[in-house]
């Protein structure tokens, strides 16, 4: 049965059932004039809106959006959560695959090492271009110190220090 089928019984009619003595005996519950055209699965009817032309513009603001178009907009926007995850999977994962790559590319294979003297007005950072001028001045200034255990960047003049080299 649909909502749209109702019980249509008289008002006079109510259910019957056996007492003690087996005799037939209807229900002592008035039945509500009400109850006699009601849907079959109890529910109240709905008042729904009518449908309105597209020339009148100020009624086009209280059109409901059906139920067919209720189900397209949670399609949609499950779609563009779908779309916007594998977007952001794939971002993650590039980054994992070239994140790496260009750490590497920061901090090349070294040959080996050699001995540099400083010289006045030089510092850290000028001999770290002087040896390696290709690469990121930052990074060859971190190796010097990793290598010589330094804990800051003060140099004195005539001070050896140990330096990578590079591939050039």
């Amino acid at each position: 049965m649909t909502a749209a089928t109702t019980i249509n019984r008289p008002a006079t009619a109510r259910p019957v059932h056996d007492d003690e003595r087996g005799t037939a005996v209807r229900t002592k519950r008035p039945v509500r004039p009400a109850d006699t055209l009601r849907p079959a699965d109890r529910r109240l009817p709905v008042q729904r809106r009518v449908a309105v032309s597209c020339a009148d513009s100020r009624n086009s603001e209280q059109r409901m959006p059906t139920a067919r178009e209720k189900v397209f907009a949670r399609r949609r926007a499950w779609a563009a959560g779908a779309v916007t995850g594998v977007g952001l999977m794939l971002m993650v994962a590039f980054m994992t695959f070239f994140g790496g790559v260009m750490a590497q590319s920061t901090d090349p294979a070294r040959v080996g090492t050699e001995v540099v003297h400083v010289q006045s007005g030089e510092s850290l950072g000028a001999i770290a271009s002087r040896i390696a001028p290709g690469m990121p001045t930052e990074a060859v200034v971190a190796k010097i110190m990793e290598l010589n255990a330094m804990s800051n960047s003060a140099v004195s003049v005539g001070q050896a220090l140990v330096t990578p080299v590079y591939v050039r």
